[in-house]
């Protein structure tokens, strides 16, 4: 592994590699550009010593003439540089945002914040670097002892007028980077952390507005966002005063220049001519460096953002490609599986072991907090495991490339996600290459057809961020047509019937018959029993540990009392048993869906 990491640079490196074509382009445009300066001071010669003492009109019309034709093509070519920078910036952003994209996505699985999110915009970052005018300023900063050499040639005593500002403002420079690194660093951090808390708090906007949260929250928020506007201020005004003496010395060299110029033209050691070509000269050789002071901000940021991305590429460059497998089959072995709390250090889920063979059905019961939903959420790879492992048919899942497992899972998380787009687009999970035949076959699946031609647009209706415009049925029943999409070999349900009626549950019912007649292996988290006679092995979760494993026959009795008498599944139709099955009550009076606290709590004790 170490030796393929070091023969591996990051996506970072690479794309820099694949635009440095457009870049040496541009510099050798800059090159010209930076000759052609020499033009105006020229013509300035040319008048004050030429044309003002022969009083030709001729002379003074073909200089202007020539003069012009030269600062045309000094704009073309300015404009050609613009276009080839403004390209090398859209094929750096396009070489990265997906490397980038899916570095940010494996970053949100392990962390809550939003930090990962800092990622994207840092490609956006160096994209405006690279497009704007802080690269043609760099690319012209290298002309600047080439200008001063020319003003030493001019006179030495120009030429020192002229090096010592360009000293004195590069000193400006370095303590516009010591004075402005610190709290511009800081001010990004806290807006990171500021948006966190918008990002939590617009998610849950109903609940805020409902419960009278608002002034809390915006506090909360405020009091963080302040802090980094005053990092931000306090940076801006360091910023700003160094700029301002920057001006200032500016202003003065200017003053300097001409004054020393018409000392020596008083002295005739040069001409009229001279003194105001120098004036020019020392202005574009000090322009470069007073673009990079005024600019030092986007500098330091683009040095952040480059050390950010660089940091997050070269770890993902480090990870060989994953060996591509057979096709799978289904068999699930989670092996002594350990699972943290994204962000933490608590454990969600501990040492839990048992084994799923193709095609079997199995419900992951316990109270609330018992670790189920983290442990559906290994299943499918969203959270690491960090000790023991889940494997598919033998596989350990870190040996799969993400993409090519998650196209052979299906998933319902206990919040079921929609995105903007239309139902089609949803249960065919973005894909290019989803056939409609695909999608309805998913939809017909999960008994969500019907229900579907009913919408406003049928498969075409289109839904907002978070399924918005849907009910929570109809949420959940799109959802499981998207897990279902694609025929999966593995299928992970949490909590698949929190918001069905009575037609939702009846269609889940069928939909796991189906499954079942595919061989497709079925992990059903619930916390209510009335899917548990469509299973055929029950496993109890306890404060995040292993209660008990067994089949339904031996364990849906301690469920649902001893007075319950296990119906043998495959001697009804799927509605006949879920019927007989509700007519039962628990030997403690309770009805059977009642939540599952209490014998979870007989299971676990009857394990010890």
């Amino acid at each position: 592994m170490h030796m393929y990491a070091s023969a591996k640079v990051s996506a970072l490196a690479d794309g820099f590699r694949q635009i440095r074509p457009g870049l040496l382009a541009a510099g050798g445009l800059s090159i010209f550009i930076n000759l052609l300066v020499f033009v105006s001071p020229l013509y300035t010669m040319q008048i004050y010593d030429r044309v003002l003492t022969s009083r030709n009109g001729m002379t003074l019309l073909l200089l202007s003439l020539i003069a012009l034709a030269v600062f045309v093509s000094y704009a073309a070519l300015e404009h050609f540089r613009s276009r080839v920078l403004v390209q090398v910036g859209l094929q750096f952003d396009q070489l990265l945002s997906g490397e980038v994209f899916e570095t940010a996505l494996g970053h949100s699985l392990s962390t809550s914040s939003s930090h990962h999110v800092q990622l994207l915009r840092d490609v956006d970052t160096l994209r405006e670097v690279l497009s704007g005018g802080v690269i043609t300023s760099l690319m012209d900063v290298p002309w600047t002892p080439i200008f001063l050499a020319i003003c030493f040639l001019l006179h030495p005593l120009i030429g020192l007028v002229a090096l010592t500002g360009a000293v004195a403002i590069l000193f400006l420079a370095f303590l516009n980077e010591r004075a402005t690194k610190a709290p511009l660093i800081a001010a990004a951090s806290k807006n990171l952390h500021a948006l966190d808390r918008l990002t939590s708090s617009l998610r849950n906007a109903e609940a805020i507005r409902a419960l009278g949260m608002g002034p809390a929250v915006r506090n909360a928020w405020s009091s963080t966002h302040g802090e980094a506007l005053l990092d931000g201020a306090r940076a801006g005004e360091r910023g700003g005063t160094l700029l301002a003496i920057s001006k200032f010395l500016r202003m003065a060299l200017q003053v300097s220049i001409m004054g020393v110029g018409a000392y020596l033209a008083i002295q005739q050691e040069i001409s009229g001519g001279v003194l105001f070509a120098a004036s020019l000269i020392m202005g574009r050789a000090l322009a470069p460096v007073e673009a990079a002071v005024s600019q030092w901000k986007a500098l330091v940021v683009a040095r952040t953002s480059y050390a950010r991305l660089d940091a997050a590429l070269r770890t993902r460059a480090s990870e060989r490609p994953p060996t591509k497998l057979p096709p799978l089959a289904g068999e699930v072995s989670v092996e002594a599986v350990t699972v943290l709390v994204p962000g933490s250090q608590m454990p969600a889920v501990a040492d839990v072991s048992f084994h799923l063979a193709p095609g079997e059905i199995v419900a992951v019961v316990g109270q609330s907090g018992s670790g189920k939903s983290s442990l559906a959420r290994a299943l499918v790879g969203s959270w690491p495991v960090v000790r023991g492992c889940v494997r598919i048919d033998g596989n350990d899942t870190r040996h799969f490339d993400p993409n090519f497992l998650g196209q052979r899972l299906g998933y319902l998380p206990q919040d079921v996600e929609l995105f903007a787009g239309t139902v089609r687009d949803n249960i065919a999970r973005f894909r290019d290459d989803a056939t409609d035949e695909s999608v309805i076959e998913a939809a017909q699946l999960a008994s969500a057809h019907a229900m579907i031609q009913r919408l406003p647009k049928g498969y075409d209706t289109v839904v907002g961020d978070n399924g918005a415009g849907l009910s929570g049925g109809q949420r959940q029943r799109i959802g499981l047509a998207r897990a279902l999409f694609g025929r999966p070999v593995l299928v992970v349900l949490d909590e698949p019937n929190a918001n069905l009626d009575g037609d939702g549950d009846r269609a889940l019912a069928d939909a796991i018959q189906t499954l079942r007649k595919h061989r497709v292996t079925v992990v059903i988290i619930n916390h209510r029993p009335n899917l548990l006679a469509l299973v055929d092995k029950i496993v109890f979760m306890h404060e995040g540990r292993l209660g008990r494993v067994g089949t339904r026959d031996e364990l849906l009795p301690v469920l649902l009392g001893q007075a319950v008498t296990p119906m043998h599944r495959d001697a009804r139709a799927p509605g006949e048993h879920r019927h007989q099955v509700e007519a039962h009550h628990r030997a403690d009076g309770a009805p059977l869906n009642a939540p599952l606290a209490k014998p979870v709590r007989a299971a676990h004790a009857t394990r010890q």
